[in-house]
């Protein structure tokens, strides 16, 4: 198994300190990135040989608990599944390299949970954040067949200006441009908005359904909860229905976490498990090109990962 995070699981005494959604990344990433299977009893072990329990009862609660998540997440992803999960063991069927997606989103949330592991790859998130818009948006184009993803988000292989990109925005809503000067910096390079997502119809009118996305692959994805900002928006370009924000990261939420987040955006959330749902409509989501591409940016992070002789 790889080591235990250095964030969300901590010393459990009277109460359990360990963060479930970390502790079910922990699980998952042990067993895509280390090891055939994982059992329960070996999961509890390791809680109490690692000093986060002192007793055994304890720590299978919380075991307990992160088995009934992690069906819950599967469940989402139905044949995309990397895991056999079984009452008391959960085997790997699938190689990493084989659910890219799923491996992917899983190392960006791993760099949260091992701070000293991600800052040996350097604070350049260039590449890594323009991967996750790709993969965002192949998941969205797979699960929304009739709607249409524009990628706005600048990047150093996507690098028009702001103006350019606000008349693109508005030349396929068939809207109009408004005062790009008086409502932006002059710095500004995509306004926060990295995918336009839009259900078109024949007659190529306006009132259609539109929302305006935000993708947030790093640590900091909760600073970035109402950007785009809609005021900013609603100015430089005019649209005639008011659009709505939507929300992308590859961090997992339970239910409570989920709902607030919802609240916040005002609109569509997809975490990690809404955008591997595009599993349910094709297995090979990913397009032949983002997959080499994401292979190649993750087998020196994968090589590297904590284990617990390190």
């Amino acid at each position: 198994m790889l080591a235990l995070p250095t964030i969300g699981v901590s010393r459990s005494v009277h109460v359990h300190k360990v963060d479930l959604d970390i502790f079910c990344d922990w699980i998952e990433s042990s067993l895509l990135f280390e090891d055939d299977e994982i059992s329960s009893t070996d999961i509890a072990d390791t809680l109490v040989e690692e000093n986060i329990y002192n007793d055994y009862d304890m720590a299978s609660e919380i075991v307990s608990s992160a088995w009934t998540e992690l069906r819950r997440r599967q469940s989402w992803i139905s044949q995309g599944t990397p895991f056999s999960i079984g009452g008391y063991r959960i085997s790997r069927i699938l190689e990493w390299q084989e659910v890219p997606g799923h491996s992917f989103c899983l190392l960006l949330s791993l760099s949260k949970w091992y701070r000293s592991w991600a800052q040996q790859f350097g604070t350049d998130y260039t590449e890594q954040g323009e991967l996750f818009e790709e993969l965002t948006k192949e998941s969205l184009e797979t699960q929304f067949s009739d709607w249409q993803i524009y990628r706005t988000g600048w990047s150093r292989t996507h690098t028009d200006n702001l103006g350019t990109i606000v008349q693109e925005v508005a030349n396929r809503l068939a809207e109009s441009v408004g005062d790009i000067s008086q409502w932006t910096r002059p710095l500004a390079k995509d306004a926060g908005l990295d995918l336009l997502c839009y259900r078109p119809f024949p007659d190529r009118r306006v009132g259609i359904p539109v929302y305006l996305m935000q993708c947030a692959s790093g640590g900091d994805w909760d600073e970035k909860l109402r950007i785009p900002d809609l005021k900013i928006w609603t100015k430089i370009v005019v649209f005639t229905a008011f659009p709505k924000k939507a929300f992308a990261t590859p961090f997992a939420f339970l239910d409570h976490d989920f709902i607030r987040n919802c609240n916040i955006v005002d609109g569509m959330v997809l975490d990690r498990y809404r955008l591997l749902a595009a599993a349910k409509t094709n297995e090979q989501w990913v397009s032949a090109p983002l997959r080499k591409r994401l292979i190649t940016w993750m087998e020196p992070r994968v090589s590297s990962l904590p284990g617990f002789e390190a």
